[in-house]
């Protein structure tokens, strides 16, 4: 009643899975990864079974000659360690227990050597000679020991048979014997147990009973044995494939390959099967990556039969696989060209945009040029300016103190020339009478008069300077040393040597016109020129320079006398 319940519930699984076969292909994408990357750490899993090997074979070397049972069983772990890895190692450790337990007297050891040499031989492709091997113990008997093993392999290679078989008699034959074979296999092992189900469930398949078969399959937990599970997971995508539900079974030949990778084996058929299967779906890449390794290790291995079947398909394969990768370098000559041509216009571009930026950089060039020369010119303009308001300011000053002095030497003159007018008459009169004693009188006091009228010409030309330059003293005083500084008298505005640098100041520079102007010899003017130079605070050569510069914002502001 469980069973029946089981079987139910089972059944539901499978119709419900059916109708969500997005959900099988989302699964088989993630284990195509987990697959490509266990290939990717094949050769970890390749160096772990060489050194299994080696160990073994270090062993052996090391027991004596004598030690036949040591030996044996040495020569066993050799050759399940070679069975799906190397066909020749396996064969020759099976022929070589052979011979030790011929040497013991062995006979479940010579039977159990017979048995792995037909299985060698099977995977080789040497039908024939395998089947002269298991004939005899087919009708002789088969030791309790070794009925296992004798009825695998007579169920693979009756199984095999049938499948390379010419004629359709002969197909039946081996077909029927195939079934003698895995039901003599379901009488050993435990009803339920993992091995029978997936014994039963190959039998269930080989006669079209697909969805029995998944019922008994399914549901299933890895074991852990790489093997083993390999073959469980391979069963299943077998009656998935036959259903024609090629999307479960790319999953489940999936879940085969990645154990078949995992345990070291170079002798399967789920790659091989997913390959196909891939191809078929457009997947030509993958397709033909995974034929390529499982052509690689079916040479390895020497397994001539596994090389036979991807032969088959391979061929296909590769031809699409070729094209595909001409059409891609047609596309990818395509796209050189392309690029070529693009490159190309890219460097007339280039070149086209070099030359404008040249003309640029030369337009550039020449405006710096002109901007340059321009500022030049401004600078050379403002300068110009700057002079013209220099001269222009000279000139108003000069004019303004020509119309002061002007204007006060003006009253001066006619002063004086009333005064000669009125001394001429009084001569001519004295002259007239004849009085030449009044007339020395008359010169004697017109000397005396001329001196009273120079002195008042000093001290009139003293204060029209002071009223223009009324800071005139204390910015001369500026420019010399604290302890050379002139020092007026009492109620004086100038002295001698102020009078010079006034002078100066008004721009009477000819040391011979202003000894004239005061009554002075040359070398007495230089020699008070030169001692206030070097009274100087600064640069003597600049004192003069300086002094021209006193009272000029002043005079900007100064309005002329009337």
């Amino acid at each position: 009643m469980i069973k029946r319940n089981s079987l139910k519930w089972m059944a539901v699984i499978a119709v419900f899975l059916s109708f969500f076969p997005s959900l099988w292909a989302g699964s088989s994408d993630s284990l195509l990864v987990k697959l490509n990357q266990t290939i990717e750490q094949r050769p970890s899993y390749m160096q772990r079974k060489e050194e299994a090997l080696e160990t073994l074979r270090q062993s052996l070397s090391k027991l004596s000659a004598g030690n036949l049972e040591g030996r044996m069983n040495l020569y066993e772990a050799l050759w399940q360690e070679n069975r799906s890895y190397n066909t020749d190692s396996s064969l020759f450790y099976a022929t070589a227990l052979s011979q030790l337990a011929q040497q013991a007297g062995n006979e479940e050891q010579k039977q159990n050597a017979l048995l792995h040499r037909a299985t060698a031989l099977m995977t080789i492709g040497m039908f024939k000679e395998a089947y002269e091997i298991i004939k005899p113990l087919r009708e002789g008997g088969v030791l309790p020991g070794q009925r296992s093993q004798f009825f695998h392999l007579g169920r693979s290679l009756f199984g095999l048979m049938a499948d390379y078989a010419v004629t359709a008699q002969e197909k039946a034959a081996y077909a029927s014997l195939t079934d003698d074979f895995r039901d003599s296999l379901l009488t050993i092992y435990e009803a339920g147990s993992n091995m029978y189900r997936m014994i039963y469930a190959d039998k269930l398949t080989a006669h079209g009973k697909y969805a029995e078969a998944l019922r008994e399959l399914l549901p299933f937990t890895p074991t852990g044995d790489g093997r083993f599970d390999a073959g469980y997971h391979y069963t299943i995508a077998e009656a998935y494939y036959h259903m024609g539900r090629i999307e479960e079974a790319r999953h489940y030949y999936t879940l085969a390959a990645i154990s078949d990778m995992q345990s070291d084996t170079r002798e399967y058929i789920a790659l091989r099967k997913l390959a196909v299967i891939l191809f078929q779906s457009g997947d030509i890449d993958r397709a033909y990556h995974y034929l390529t390794l499982c052509m690689a290790d079916a040479k390895a291995c020497n397994a001539r039969l596994r090389i036979l079947e991807i032969l088959d398909t391979f061929p296909v394969v590769n031809e699409a696989y070729l094209e595909k990768k001409q059409q891609q370098q047609r596309v990818i000559t395509g796209i050189l060209i392309a690029i070529s041509l693009l490159v190309v216009s890219l460097i007339f571009a280039i070149f086209s945009v070099l030359k404008q930026k040249k003309a640029l950089q030369q337009a550039q060039t020449d405006l710096a040029h002109a901007n340059s020369q321009l500022n030049e010119v401004n600078r050379t303009l403002v300068e110009y300016n700057e002079e013209m308001k220099r001269q222009n300011q000279l000139i108003t000053e000069t004019s303004y103190l020509k119309e002061a002095y002007i204007t006060q030497y003006m009253d001066q003159c006619s002063s004086y020339l009333e005064k000669m007018e009125s001394f001429r008459k009084r001569l001519r009169q004295l002259l007239s009478a004849g009085k030449t004693k009044e007339i020395q009188q008359a010169l004697t006091s017109y000397n005396q008069e001329v001196e009273t009228e120079l002195a008042e010409f000093y001290d009139s030309f003293d204060t029209t300077f002071i009223n223009l330059f009324p800071t005139f003293v204390e910015d001369f005083n500026a420019l010399l040393r604290e302890d050379e500084q002139v020092q007026l008298k009492p109620g004086q505005k100038l002295n001698t040597e102020l009078r010079v640098f006034a002078l100066i100041r008004l721009g009477i520079t000819d040391s011979t016109k202003i000894a004239h102007f005061l009554r002075y010899s040359v070398t007495t003017i230089y020699n008070y020129r030169t001692r206030m130079r070097n009274r100087a605070r600064g640069d003597r050569d600049e004192l003069e320079k300086q002094v021209m510069e006193i009272g000029k914002k002043a005079l900007k502001g100064a309005n002329p006398p009337q």
